[in-house]
């Protein structure tokens, strides 16, 4: 096969192996990103803490009222028991009495909120439970239709490669090496083609002398302007 065909094989090629490249690492980007998981597992976490420091706060305040509960029951005793028989003495307890109840209406006050809030931290856990569960199906069910589309992509680039590979056989060390320094400093387009009289690498009209040149299969045509191979369509 003549060179320059072999060229724009090459070149194509490379066409090809750019956007599969560039699929396949978003595609292993997209695998990769757990951040939406990630959320929600924080989500959840930050959920389950606070559920849990409500419900210590209930048990705390429980505890209190319980204390101050048995401490009213026993003055309780005393003042009705018959043992104190002094008015002063009975009215001290009395006293005593009614300062705890005050005390534990206030702790059951206070247990009241934290119940409120209890109730609604548990919601926040069941709500926050749900949608990691949800994103960890959407990862799982991700990772297996993203797995399935890389093992695609890089079949595809193997088989392109290797067809790139044939070209570059075909063709002479220096004509090889000229097409990649090219393609590096054009962009990643060493070869284009006359169109309209025009290159269409650089858009700029190309002299009728290159443009016969670019028809010949065996000879290397170029664009005087940006310097690639040009081929005649």
């Amino acid at each position: 096969m003549p060179q320059v065909a072999d060229l724009v094989s090459l070149q194509e090629h490379d066409d090809v192996l750019k956007r599969l490249q560039a699929d396949l690492a978003a595609a292993q980007a997209d695998l990769a990103d757990e951040s939406a998981l990630e959320a929600a597992k924080v989500g959840a976490q930050e959920a389950a803490e606070k559920g849990e420091g409500f419900e210590h706060e209930r048990r705390r305040l429980e505890g209190e009222i319980e204390t101050l509960s048995a401490k009213i029951e026993k003055e309780e005793g005393r003042l009705y028991d018959g043992s104190i028989g002094l008015p002063k003495e009975l009215a001290g307890i009395q006293k005593e009495i009614d300062s705890l109840k005050g005390r534990r209406s206030r702790w059951e006050d206070s247990e009241l909120e934290i119940l409120d809030a209890l109730e609604q931290a548990e919601a926040e856990m069941t709500a926050t439970a749900s949608a990691l569960a949800r994103e960890e199906a959407a990862s799982t069910g991700k990772g297996g239709r993203l797995a399935t589309v890389i093992a695609g992509l890089e079949g595809e680039i193997e088989g392109v490669n290797g067809e790139r590979s044939r070209c570059i056989e075909r063709l002479a060390g220096p004509t090889v090496s000229q097409y990649d320094d090219l393609r590096r400093r054009k962009g990643g387009v060493a070869v284009t083609h006359v169109q309209g009289g025009a290159c269409t690498g650089c858009r700029v009209g190309v002299p009728s002398s290159a443009q016969r040149l670019a028809l010949d299969p065996d000879r290397l045509a170029f664009c005087p302007n940006c310097e690639r191979i040009l081929v005649g369509i």
